[in-house]
């Protein structure tokens, strides 16, 4: 089946909706929604969700089953440009912004330190020893809703550590703090340390 492309990606909603399908997918492959979790998940008015799922449905995109008197939605795996959709939003998924917007206005924090790869949702996992090193102080059950709802279940590896002993185990050259500080392709988002500049 051939599928324009401009049929596919005309709104935003749709567009929210086909990058949580797959990236899902990438992670709970066994996994289907109904409207109104989809609706919350993406911050989207009902109709329009209703709409575009009707839309994706009749794309050949999704498809549908009832249980329980509600319908429930899920990727059509017959389609047969699943695989480059899925790689698409898989390597288009901006963690570095999502992750900016979460944690602009937090005053409490001193050092924001990003690994490599996290960006990329084709994978299940990165190389990396933490992907999030957090220096200072966060809620860590409202950090893991975070977690859960933006990256759609994947595995994040994160540490938080006060200031006070981030500062002493760098004084004594800890190994493991200096491994992560030197993973390769880290992002540092905030420093009020002056860190940056940090050397094995």
């Amino acid at each position: 089946m051939s599928l324009p492309l401009e049929k596919l990606f005309w709104s935003n909603c749709r567009k929210k909706l086909l990058e949580k399908f797959f990236l899902e997918h990438t992670f709970n492959p066994k996994k289907d929604f109904f409207i109104r979790e989809l609706c919350r998940d993406i911050d989207e008015q009902i109709n329009a969700v209703r709409r575009e799922l009707e839309n994706l449905e009749n794309l050949w995109i999704l498809k549908s089953r009832w249980e329980d008197n509600t319908k429930h939605y899920s990727l059509n795996l017959s389609c047969n440009i699943l695989p480059d959709l899925q790689m698409i939003f898989g390597k288009s998924f901006d963690a570095m912004g999502k992750l900016e917007e979460y944690f602009r206005g937090k005053h409490n924090l001193s050092l924001l330190v990003v690994g490599g790869g996290i960006e990329d949702m084709t994978r299940e996992s990165t190389n990396n020893l933490i992907d999030i090193l957090v220096i200072g102080d966060i809620d860590k059950d409202n950090f893991n809703l975070f977690l859960t709802k933006h990256f759609f279940g994947r595995k994040i590896k994160y540490a938080v550590i006060s200031e006070k002993e981030f500062t002493e185990r760098m004084k004594f050259g800890d190994k493991l703090i200096s491994r992560i500080m030197n993973q390769s392709g880290n992002v540092i988002l905030k420093d009020s340390l002056g860190l940056k500049d940090i050397k094995k």
